[in-house]
C-alpha cells in the first residue's frame, strides 16, 4: 500500500482545541452518546481475568500498564491480565476467529478494510467476509492507538574491523570527554552512520550492489575483518515492527515496492526466499538459503525479542527493533565480545555502538531515544517520537487507519509508530452474552480505559516510549469511552451499575471533553555543587544537590594507554577503565557528599603519574520519575610521600 496520501498531521503540539474538535467528530461517527445507565450489570473493575494477544513491539508498554491496572487503576478489585506478546499477525488474526482466548488484539500495523471486514464477521485469516457463516457472532471493531515507540536501526559491526577507519561522515565522533555537556560520545564510543540511500540499498540487497560491509564503505576495503557480507537479521513472523521500518525504507523509495511487493506477508524480503529452514527444526521462515548467498537470517520464533540476540550472534549485521526490547536484550550497550574487566570504549578496533542514528525527512542524524546518550549503558530513557508528524489520521477509530504513518518525519528520529488495541464496540456481539462473557468485558473496558488514562500514558516515556499526542489521544478515549456491552439490548457503552467512570480522577474524560493533562512526574534535575581532591589519597570529594528522594549513580572513567601493537592508522592504542563508582539511595531532596576512591588500575596509573582526568558521569533517577543523566570532569591528583623528608643527621643538621 502506498503511503502518498493528503490528510491532516498530527504531533504533540496540536493543540488541546483540535483535540476536542476530533473527539467530537469522533463521536459523530458513532452516533448518538450510549446510555451510561443502562450498560454494564457489572461496576468497574468487578470483572474477571482477561487476555490479550498482539505486537511485540507493544510487550512492555503492557509490562508497565497492567501493573498499574492492577496496583492503580483497579486496586480495590483487580483481575489478572494477560498480554502475549506473539507478533501483530497474531494480534489481528486473534479478532477474527470467535474460538481463540484473547479479548483484545493489539497490531503496530494498522489493519486495512480486508482485515477488519474479516474480524467483524468472524470468519478467519483465510476466509471469505462475503461468505459469512454465523453473522450472529458479527461485531464492529475499534481501532484506537495506545502508545507511540520508536523501531531503532541495529548494528554488529563485523569483529576486528576498526570503526574508526570510516571517513567522518560515515561514523560518529570518537570523543574523548572535552565537551562532555554537549558531546554525546564522551568514553569514545564511535558509531557507524548510513544515509538513507545507503540504508535501503543494504536492506534491497539488489545484486552486486552493497552487498558487503566495504561495498558501503570503500574505505574500508584492503582490510579481511571489513570484507565481509552485510547479513540482514530480520523478524521470523509477519510483523508491525517490520510494517514500520519497511515504510520508512518505503518513504525512501517507493519504488522497491516495501509495502507492496515485499508486504504480503511482510515476511518477504528482497533477493531472499521464505521456506523451510533447516536451523529452525525445518519450519518455514524467512531466509530459507544460507546466510552466505541470501545476506539474510531470522531467529526461530516470533517476536523482537528472538530478533536481538540472533542479531548479537550474527557478526557483521543489521537489524532492527522496538528501542526496549533492544535495550532489554543487550543492556550491555556494546555488541563485541569483551574481556571481563573491559569496558565500553576499550580498544576502538571491536567496539561499536549497538543502535545507530538514522537521517529523518530533513536529512538531520536522529536517535531513537530521546537523549543523545540514551545509547548508553544506563543512559535516559524515553522515544525520540514525542515531536513526531503523523500523516492521514482518521477522525475516529472507525475510520481507515492503515494510511496513517509517523516514519520520515522532519522532526525528531525517522521511524516512529503508533501501536494499536482492536476492541469490539459491542462485546457481546463476538463473544456472547452470557455473564462470564460481560465479566470478561468488563475488565476489556476497564483496563483499556487505565491505557488511555493520564497515568497510562504518563508511564509510556520512562519505559522508552513515549505519550500519544493530544489529538490522537482523543480519539483514542472517545473509542474507549464507546465500548460497552449488550448495546443491542438497550445496553449502551459507559458505565452501569455500580460504575464509578465519571467519578474517577483517572478515568478517561467521554464525550468531547479534551484529554486532561498527563500527570507531571517529580523533578529529576540535580546539580553538582563542588569537587574537591585529596592528593594524599587521591580520592575525590564531590557535592551533589539532589530535589528528592531517589537514586543516584555516580561512575568515574577514565582513559589510559596501552601496550601491544597499534591499529591501522599508527594511532596510540587507548582503552576506557572505570576509576570507581558511588551508588546513593536517598530518600529526601538535600546535598549529599559522595566519595569517588580509585582502585585497581586507576589507582596504579595514578600512582604512577601523579594524576589522572577522569570523567564523571552521573544519573539520577527520582522515585517514580524519569531517569536524568550528566557528565563532568575531574582531575585526580596523587603525591608521594617522603618518609625520609625532615630526618636530620647526627651533627642535628638537616640533611
Amino acid at each position: 500500500m502506498s503511503r502518498t496520501f493528503s490528510a491532516p498531521r498530527w504531533g504533540i503540539g496540536a493543540v488541546l482545541a483540535g483535540a476536542a474538535a476530533l473527539a467530537s467528530m469522533a463521536l459523530m461517527a458513532l452516533g448518538p452518546a450510549p446510555r451510561a445507565d443502562a450498560a454494564f450489570a457489572l461496576g468497574k473493575c468487578d470483572g474477571t481475568e482477561i487476555t490479550g494477544r498482539g505486537a511485540s513491539f507493544a510487550r512492555d508498554a503492557h509490562n508497565l500498564w497492567i501493573p498499574n491496572f492492577i496496583t492503580g487503576y483497579c486496586a480495590s478489585n483487580p483481575s489478572e491480565v494477560t498480554y502475549e506478546p506473539l507478533g501483530s499477525g497474531a494480534g489481528r488474526r486473534s479478532m477474527m476467529t470467535r474460538e481463540d482466548a484473547p479479548r483484545f488484539g493489539m497490531s503496530d500495523e494498522p489493519p486495512n478494510a480486508e482485515d477488519i471486514e474479516k474480524m467483524n464477521t468472524g470468519v478467519g485469516s483465510g476466509g471469505n467476509p462475503a461468505a459469512d457463516p454465523d453473522p450472529t457472532d458479527n461485531g464492529k471493531i475499534h481501532v484506537f492507538p495506545g502508545a507511540v515507540g520508536a523501531v531503532a536501526a541495529l548494528v554488529n559491526f563485523p569483529d576486528g574491523c576498526d570503526v574508526n577507519d570510516l571517513d567522518a561522515g560515515s561514523r560518529t565522533p570518537e570523543g574523548e570527554g572535552e565537551n562532555d555537556a554537549e558531546e554525546p560520545f564522551p568514553l569514545g564510543i564511535a558509531r557507524v552512520k548510513f544515509t538513507r540511500a545507503e540504508f535501503e540499498e543494504v536492506w534491497g540487497q539488489e545484486e552486486g550492489s552493497y552487498l558487503d560491509w566495504h561495498d558501503v564503505f570503500p574505505e574500508l576495503a584492503g582490510d579481511v575483518d571489513c570484507e565481509v557480507p552485510i547479513i540482514r537479521v530480520v523478524r521470523f513472523d509477519d510483523s508491525g515492527t517490520t510494517f514500520a521500518f519497511k515504510d520508512y525504507l518505503n518513504s525512501i523509495n517507493e519504488g522497491r515496492g516495501w509495502l507492496t511487493l515485499y508486504n504480503g506477508p511482510n515476511t518477504n524480503w528482497p533477493g531472499a526466499e521464505f521456506g523451510e529452514r533447516a536451523d529452525c527444526g525445518g519450519d518455514d521462515g524467512p531466509g530459507k538459503k544460507p546466510d552466505a548467498e541470501d545476506h539474510l537470517t531470522s531467529g526461530c520464533d516470533n517476536g523482537n525479542g528472538n530478533l536481538v540476540p540472533k542479531l548479537v550472534a550474527t557478526d557483521g549485521s543489521i537489524g532492527y527493533s522496538d528501542v526496549s526490547t533492544a535495550r532489554n536484550n543487550n543492556p550491555s550497550l556494546e555488541i563485541e565480545p569483551r574481556d571481563e574487566d573491559d569496558l565500553p570504549g576499550d580498544d576502538f578496533d571491536n567496539e561499536v555502538g549497538y543502535w545507530i542514528q538514522l537521517q529523518n525527512a530533513s536529512e538531520t542524524f536522529t536517535e531513537p531515544t530521546a537523549t543523545a546518550g540514551g545509547y548508553l549503558d544506563g543512559g535516559q530513557k524515553g522515544s525520540n517520537c514525542q515531536s513526531t508528524v503523523f500523516e492521514n489520521v482518521p477522525a475516529s477509530s472507525f475510520g481507515d487507519w492503515s494510511k496513517v504513518t509517523g516514519v520520515n518525519s522532519p522532526v525528531g528520529y525517522g521511524i516512529c509508530t503508533l501501536t494499536y488495541g482492536l476492541v469490539f464496540d459491542d462485546l457481546a456481539d463476538p463473544w456472547g452474552n452470557d455473564p462470564e462473557e460481560e465479566a470478561k468485558a468488563r475488565t476489556v473496558k476497564d483496563y483499556w480505559e487505565s491505557v488511555v488514562s493520564p497515568t497510562g500514558q504518563a508511564l509510556l516515556f520512562p519505559g522508552d516510549y513515549a505519550a500519544l499526542p493530544p489529538a490522537i489521544l482523543a480519539i483514542a478515549r472517545a473509542g474507549v469511552s464507546a465500548v460497552g456491552w449488550n448495546k443491542g439490548a438497550g445496553g449502551g457503552g459507559g458505565g452501569g451499575g455500580n460504575d464509578t467512570t465519571d467519578s474517577d480522577d483517572d478515568a478517561a474524560p467521554v464525550g468531547n471533553a479534551a484529554p486532561a493533562p498527563l500527570v507531571v512526574p517529580p523533578s529529576n534535575l540535580f546539580s553538582l555543587l563542588r569537587k574537591q581532591i585529596s592528593s594524599k589519597t587521591g580520592q575525590a570529594s564531590i557535592a551533589v544537590k539532589l530535589p528528592g528522594a531517589g537514586r543516584l549513580t555516580l561512575t568515574g572513567f577514565a582513559k589510559v594507554q596501552v601496550g601491544g601493537r597499534k591499529n591501522r592508522r599508527n594511532r596510540k592504542r587507548t582503552r576506557t577503565i572505570r576509576v570507581g563508582q558511588v551508588v546513593l539511595n536517598a530518600n529526601r531532596a538535600g546535598t549529599f557528599n559522595l566519595k569517588l576512591v580509585p582502585r585497581g588500575a586507576a589507582l596504579r596509573e595514578l600512582r604512577k603519574k601523579g594524576k589522572l582526568p577522569v570523567v564523571l558521569r552521573m544519573s539520577f533517577q527520582p522515585v517514580g520519575g524519569v531517569a536524568k543523566a550528566s557528565n563532568d570532569r575531574v582531575v585526580l591528583k596523587y603525591k608521594k610521600s617522603n618518609k625520609r623528608k625532615g630526618k636530620s643527621n647526627r651533627s642535628g643538621k638537616r640533611r
